[in-house]
């Protein structure tokens, strides 16, 4: 087995994932995960009626790029954009950090697990990153 290190991760979760989406280009996902790949997504940006208690959860590179392809076009009219901020690894499994950003610049931060095999992702799952106010 083939272990990746943080800036492998980050390029798969970046250049290879999230720049495609935001790029409209679902298909370029096809670098970044594995076929057998596990996606678990909590929607972080609401729009188009899709909000935070949706849950899609989807199995097979072919069902998250259909997936993909209705839900990008979406996001480009929205305008948002994906920015990976930290990325922690032990070489097979690994976390992240991110924010969606929007086209006035609010930030909706979200928490990512992944597993990889094959130098891609196996298992990809996204939550909502809560922010609380300031205790007063």
């Amino acid at each position: 087995m083939t272990l990746i290190n943080r800036e492998k991760l980050f390029s798969l979760l970046q250049n290879d994932y999230f720049d495609n989406i935001d790029n409209n280009n679902p298909e370029g996902v096809y670098a970044a995960m594995h076929e057998n790949v596990k996606w678990i997504h909590t929607q972080v940006w609401e729009h188009d009626g899709h909000d935070g208690s949706e849950v899609d959860v989807l199995t097979g590179q072919k069902s998250v790029i259909d997936f993909l392809k209705r839900r990008v076009p979406e996001m480009q009219i929205e305008g948002i954009k994906h920015k990976v901020d930290k990325v922690l690894t032990d070489g097979k499994s690994g976390s992240f950090l991110a924010n969606v950003i929007g086209r006035d610049g609010t930030l909706k931060p979200f928490f990512g697990w992944v597993e990889i095999a094959d130098e891609k992702i196996i298992l990809y799952r996204v939550c909502l990153l809560y922010t609380s106010p300031s205790p007063r």
